[in-house]
């Protein structure tokens, strides 16, 4: 792997889907979700520091979460870079880019999120390890495209077109596509999900955003031209530029995007239902955790409660209990997209006691 190789790890998100486990003051990302021993940004750190040289790689997030970066990294503040406050991804890789580019024009830079499994780590540094080496030779921004196993309706899906190497040109982006179609796609066999995992050089994402996305570019060069800004000046150029994702601002846009098929066991991790489908199960198909649970005709359920407290269960099916000190929520696994809405109404009646 080159010596020129930076991974930006984007820690920022709020991670409502895991409430009320996942908190604003402590999200996602720095959880132990699936009680696995490592958080989630630490498994993401890990696996690239397998194969990228620790100080080229950086963290991006707000200043809120310096602290359980630092501590959950093991490293100084050299590995963060402060985004003032959230403002979606384009903005993040734009800033990860500019900031990259003052350490090394020359770089190629892997973009992640932090929150995201990866089970096969091989394939996932080979995979990293293809893009990489098409990525120093071609203008090229890469995705990393993920061998469908179902028709999930929750993610983006990429149509692959011409094969260039052991790449594909992208045709079209699908954003979280209805049942049927989802289906269509899988049956297909020329669409892969969207990891929103990236590689790219630095020349070539910058580029991308001063021919896709003037309006983000355009404040951050001139704010870096002099060398990296203080954070009141670069603070005062981030609250004014758009909130939105890379893909609408640059991928969709571009001409010259690949996608990189891989099967790395990749799961977004967007819910508690996805943290049930990856579990051990027992063999009454309940996942328990560290949880000391005892059931009676009951299957199918997902629990995740403190530790030494006894979770018995008579006659329940397919649900979810998340036990937290100040919080117990029970749902139903196949209502697991409604953590969001159930948050906001707690919200309206509570205000932000339990964010």
């Amino acid at each position: 792997m080159t010596k020129q190789l930076y991974a930006a790890i984007m820690a920022g998100g709020s991670g409502t889907r895991f409430w009320p486990a996942s908190r604003k003051a402590h999200p996602k990302q720095f959880l132990d979700v699936n009680q696995s021993g490592q958080t989630l940004l630490q498994k993401t750190y890990n696996r690239f520091k397998s194969f990228v040289e620790e100080d080229k790689i950086k963290v991006v997030s707000i200043e809120d979460y310096a602290d359980a970066i630092l501590e959950q990294t093991g490293r100084g503040e050299g590995v963060l870079i402060e985004e003032p406050m959230m403002r979606n991804t384009a903005a993040a890789v734009a800033l990860s880019a500019f900031e990259i580019n003052l350490l090394n024009p020359e770089a190629i830079m892997i973009m992640s999120p932090a929150d995201h499994l990866i089970e096969d780590e091989k394939e996932f540094r080979e995979s990293i390890e293809r893009c990489t080496l098409f990525a120093e030779k071609n203008d090229a921004l890469i995705t990393i495209g993920i061998q469908p196993s179902s028709a999930h309706t929750g993610y983006g899906y990429i149509k692959r077109g011409k094969e260039t190497g052991q790449l594909f040109e992208v045709s079209e982006f699908t954003e979280k596509p209805v049942k049927l179609k989802a289906e269509e796609f899988l049956q297909s066999g020329e669409y892969f999900w969207n990891a929103g995992i990236f590689v790219w050089s630095i020349k070539s994402i910058l580029k991308a955003f001063f021919e896709c996305a003037p309006e983000i570019y355009e404040p951050l060069a001139t704010l870096y031209k002099k060398g990296r800004p203080q954070l009141n000046e670069l603070r005062e150029v981030y609250s004014k530029l758009p909130s939105i994702s890379v893909d609408y601002a640059i991928l969709e846009k571009a001409d010259n995007v690949f996608t990189c098929p891989s099967n790395p066991g990749w799961s977004d991790l967007g819910s508690w239902k996805t943290i049930f489908d990856i579990s051990e199960a027992d063999d009454q198909g309940n996942v328990r955790g560290k949880s000391r649970v005892t059931t009676h005709d009951s299957s199918g359920c997902f629990i995740r409660g403190k530790e030494g407290k006894l979770y018995a269960l008579i006659g329940m099916k397919d649900i979810g209990i998340v036990d937290m000190e100040d919080v117990t929520m029970i749902f139903p696994l196949s209502r697991d997209q409604d953590v969001k809405v159930l948050l906001e109404k707690v919200r309206r009646v509570h205000g932000s006691e339990f964010d």
